[in-house]
């Protein structure tokens, strides 16, 4: 649903690419998908973003601008300069961090709302691909310089990992709301085709060092050796591309692995509908799109109990997860063989599952946070209002409403959704005893009535569920 405020905002988005950047991946959709359901709500927005190759330095697409300005490192600046010319036109910012911030709040005023938007968190990444001076920098920026630019400023991580991430290594300060990301597939006939008759494993992401895609390939010996007929099909691109391939010659797999470089995106949904399981062996995420992708077309997936993965990822039933280190050759040779012998019949499961996001909820929920933003800004010491991570999750059976309730009168940012006949409410910010006065003032029965079903402290998967404002 659209933010509570009816006038159009201008919302500028910052990200260190957009969709068409040759290593676009999920941030850029996140950000893409974000800016093109606001502007068809109504609002003026603006992506900026670094220069791509053989494309306008603005360009609009789906209702939104993309002004482009400088490189791997130069468009931080780049954007500041921007916001600061046009701070005064600027309503919001959704300040996207893949890594290195933007600093975006020295750039705008100061009851500007700024949203930070947190993918993964990158502390163990920067060595894999920067010398070591250059990577503790990066640590710096992404955590103690973050911490003191953007304060107490709000949060949305993708995932409960994240969050997680955002607290113990980061230490970040401000409100962070959970909100993941949707998925959207190119067809609906690629979610009803037939798995292959051949025990087949699929791959797709970008071929880059975390997401350690060699793993897999080293691991066909062990899954060729249980099922000789097996295939592995990899999707995707990256500078790993050849070494990759060298790898499969030397495990002498060479024949059962496939890469598809060129896949339109309707091939790689034909290709993850098709198999028997998708696996990915990333040393974390932020979420998993590609996850929920897969689900979405009727296929578990195996992978390391990571960040990330292990939210998007509900194990035994949507997928597996396994230790980090374990062989995955082998856990993919069980899998192969459990889904052959028809026990493992995930199809409907995964597609439940993948249906609990969705971009219109995604942005639905990241222009409630700006609200609530701008909210907070508008107090005389915003700065001082408390806050918590804690939630309290209330459930209630529908015939035990009072005649005539409707959700209306929750407060800003709590959410509702019915499940299995059941009344399920998301109280942001309180504990349980915090939540008494909160269930009296929105009309509902306290716990003395002994209506209630159940009452606990959220835990991160419970911020994964339909919820609705």
């Amino acid at each position: 649903m659209p933010e509570p405020r009816t006038a159009q905002q201008h919302i500028v988005v910052t990200n260190w690419r957009d969709l068409k950047h040759p290593q676009a991946g999920g941030a850029e959709l996140v950000c893409q998908e974000f800016a093109a359901l606001t502007a068809a709500a109504g609002h003026r927005v603006t992506l900026l973003t670094a220069k791509v190759k053989g494309r306008p330095r603005c360009e609009s697409t789906d209702g939104y601008t993309i002004r482009r300005a400088g490189g791997r490192f130069t468009v931080y600046l780049h954007a500041l300069l921007w916001l600061l010319l046009h701070r005064r036109s600027v309503h919001a910012v959704l300040d996207s961090q893949n890594g290195i911030p933007f600093f975006t709040p020295l750039a705008v005023r100061r009851r500007t709302p700024v949203i930070l938007l947190l993918h993964h968190i990158h502390q163990q990444q920067f060595g894999q691909y920067f010398p070591a001076p250059v990577a503790a920098v990066g640590r710096f920026l992404e955590s103690t310089g973050c911490r003191h630019v953007y304060g107490r400023r709000s949060i949305v991580a993708v995932s409960p990992s994240t969050r997680q991430g955002a607290r113990r290594e980061l230490r970040l300060r401000g409100e962070i709301r959970i909100t993941p990301p949707g998925w959207r597939i190119t067809t609906e006939t690629a979610a009803g085709l037939e798995k292959t008759l051949a025990p087949s494993i699929v791959c797709v992401g970008r071929l880059v060092p975390h997401k350690r895609t060699r793993i897999v390939i080293e691991a066909m010996p062990d899954v060729l050796a249980e099922h000789p007929e097996a295939e592995l099909h990899i999707v995707g691109v990256g500078p790993e591309r050849e070494r990759l391939a060298q790898i499969a010659v030397a495990k002498q797999v060479s024949h059962a692995v496939t890469f598809h470089d060129q896949a339109t995106d309707a091939q790689r949904d034909a290709l993850v509908a098709q198999a028997w399981i998708a696996v990915s062996c990333s040393s974390g995420e932020g979420w998993g799109i590609s996850v929920i992708e897969a689900n979405a077309l009727g296929t578990p997936v195996l992978a390391f109990d990571r960040p990330g993965l292990r939210d998007s990822i509900k194990d035994g039933e949507t997928g597996w997860l396994i230790p980090e280190g374990d062989a995955i050759g082998l856990a993919l040779a069980d899998r192969l063989k459990l889904l052959g012998d028809g026990s493992g019949t995930m199809r409907e499961v995964t597609r439940r599952w993948a249906g609990n996001f969705t971009w219109e909820r995604m942005t639905a929920k990241l222009l409630a946070v700006i609200h609530l933003e701008r909210q907070r800004l508008q107090l005389i010491h915003p700065e001082r209002r408390h806050l918590s991570d804690v939630a309290t999750v209330v459930r209630i059976p529908v015939d035990d409403l009072p005649e005539g309730w409707t959700p209306d009168r929750l407060r800003q940012g709590d959410a509702v959704t019915w499940l299995d006949g059941q009344l399920t409410l998301l109280l942001i910010g309180v504990d349980i005893p915090g939540s008494r006065p909160v269930l009296r003032r929105i009309g509902l029965p306290d716990l003395a009535t002994g209506d209630l079903h159940s009452i606990r402290v959220a835990r991160g998967s419970d911020h994964l569920l339909p919820f609705e404002r």
